[in-house]
């Protein structure tokens, strides 16, 4: 985290002294406001702390910024979204890819029009995009591998539930929990569910029936560690099935007091809301070179994770509150 507001210190202090906006109170109020889009991969209680964060640094800045996310999670509504983004000449826009695949042609389309383009929450190196906010993906992996071998000491065999297997976060929180637990964790399948939460909960039950063997279950997005926990209890086996999975929606951390969930790898969706806008601002504003100088030379934001397991939830829900965001 302290990486993060050294940037954030460093982005402040350029949208207030940036070439493009010094000048007496006259000529700044004539520069037109900047304005910047937010496109994420979904639509989750998982992104309320980011639009949070998006909305003060955007009245800080006196900036626009508005959140589109696809209703149904799926690729082909997410690049209507940028292609809409790009018809409206937004100024700049942060998105989180769906598929890095599928979704850096149409990235780079944008930056071909002279739209800044950076990425959040996953990455989409091969393309145009001018920088990366949020996880570094495969250390929040290797996390989750070492909170897995806490709970699980003796090894196991293990089945991991996902959205969508081809987004680079999941890939890459995928291999670094691989990494970390290789000759003592097996992933025995990986089952996605294309974003469908009523589906996300069908493949953990068909699980729990087709694989009696598996002690241990991995939830790599948001929603699936409560569908994993849901599912896990009402079948009566919380106690042989050991449960790690990532990020803090209300649900989640209601698990986690309950007891269902053993540990949560935590992202900082409210920093990839601040910093998309200060980064996007500071780019619009003082160019992206100026920008990139600012940022760590990979252009790679690691916004940081925290482990949350039942012993220490009602402190991370005080910390939200001191940020205003609900835990509930």
């Amino acid at each position: 985290m302290r990486k993060s507001r050294h940037v954030l210190a460093l982005l402040a202090m350029a949208a207030c002294f940036g070439p493009m906006s010094c000048g007496g109170p006259e000529q700044q109020a004539e520069q037109r406001p900047i304005r910047i889009a937010i496109v994420t991969n979904a639509v989750a209680p998982f992104w309320n702390p980011m639009k949070i964060g998006m909305e003060r640094a955007s009245k800080k800045l006196g900036c626009e910024a508005r959140w589109y996310g696809p209703e149904r999670g799926m690729v082909s509504e997410q690049r209507r979204i940028l292609e809409d983004c790009a018809a409206q000449r937004f100024d700049a826009v942060s998105v989180s890819p769906i598929d890095a695949k599928a979704i850096g042609p149409v990235i780079n389309d944008m930056v071909n029009k002279g739209i800044i383009v950076i990425t959040m929450d996953s990455d989409a190196p091969a393309t145009a995009r001018k920088a990366y906010i949020g996880t570094n993906n495969f250390k929040a992996g290797r996390e989750a591998g070492r909170q897995a071998k806490k709970v699980m000491p003796k090894g196991t065999r293990l089945i991991a539930f996902v959205g969508i297997l081809g987004a680079m976060n999941a890939q890459e929180r995928l291999a670094g929990f691989r990494q970390a637990t290789r000759g003592w964790i097996q992933v025995v399948d990986v089952m996605e569910d294309q974003t469908d939460k009523t589906r996300a909960r069908k493949n953990v039950e068909d699980a729990i029936q087709a694989h009696p063997e598996v002690t241990g279950f991995l939830g790599l997005w948001s929603y699936n560690g409560p569908a994993i926990a849901a599912a896990v209890t009402e079948a009566g086996k919380r106690r042989t099935i050991k449960i790690v999975c990532f990020d803090a929606e209300p649900v989640t951390l209601q698990a986690l007091e309950r007891g269902e969930i053993d540990a949560t790898i935590v992202q900082k969706p409210y920093m990839f809301g601040y910093l998309s806008v200060m980064v996007s601002y500071n780019m619009a504003r003082m160019g992206v070179e100026e920008t990139q100088a600012i940022l760590p030379p990979d252009g790679i934001v690691d916004t940081g994770v925290e482990v949350v397991t039942p012993a220490t939830v009602d402190e991370y829900k005080r910390e939200l509150e001191k940020l205003g965001i609900k835990s509930s």
